[in-house]
């Protein structure tokens, strides 16, 4: 299955898997993959999957065009894993899960190194590891975690500027989403808006460090 990572001043603000064979994208709230900013044509771009179930990349009705690598499309163009599609201020990393994907696309979303995974019948009690020095760690038993310097938060983070993020649990899936109006949150060394967590993954956040551990 393919995926695109979409970012913007080369932050990554998600990572949306492509099921359907026509993928719209533009400002406009009935496309696919809406992305808001002025730069974007309400139907800019759309995405259609051959029948040999390769995606392709068109221009619907934009006003400054589409750029694959770099050069600007003329004709519909079938993506290979890696391509970028560069849609206003937005940058679209187009990435086939069967293929050797590029070290710039596993960097978005790579594990720290030695990750643990999971088996079925194992317990899926989950923790924060907040002090490394003493092992302290705080146990994700509730759906959500909330980290912050102001207002009401299950583990404050002192920082100068306003700041606020928080971690989702939906089953044995944990996110992790920055809740300012610009990126707050490193997963891995990568400034993230939104991110889906493995165990063992480093967090910063503030200034401080947490790493996701299974408990």
């Amino acid at each position: 299955m393919a995926s695109l990572f979409i970012t913007k001043d080369d932050v990554l603000l998600f990572k949306t898997r492509l099921h359907d064979a026509v993928v719209t994208i533009g400002r406009a709230p009935e496309n696919a993959i809406r992305l808001g900013d002025l730069s974007v044509s309400r139907q800019h771009a759309r995405l259609r999957r051959d029948e040999e179930g390769h995606y392709l990349v068109e221009e619907v009705r934009s006003t400054n065009g589409i750029f694959l690598n770099a050069n600007k499309l003329a004709a519909p163009a079938r993506l290979q894993d890696g391509d970028e599609i560069q849609v206003g201020a937005y940058v679209l990393r187009f990435a086939e899960e069967l293929a050797a994907t590029t070290d710039r696309l596993q960097a978005l979303f790579a594990p720290a190194e030695n990750t643990f995974i999971r088996k079925p019948e194992e317990s899926t009690a989950a923790g924060i590891l907040v002090n490394e020095a003493n092992n302290a760690i705080f146990n994700l038993t509730q759906d959500r975690v909330v980290f912050g310097n102001e207002g009401e938060v299950d583990i404050r983070v002192p920082s100068a500027a306003p700041l606020r993020a928080s971690i989702f649990r939906r089953g044995d899936l944990f996110y992790i989403c920055s809740e300012t109006g610009a990126p707050c949150v490193r997963v891995n060394g990568i400034l993230i808006m939104n991110a889906q967590l493995q165990y063992n993954d480093v967090i910063e956040i503030g200034g401080r460090r947490f790493i996701l551990r299974d408990v």
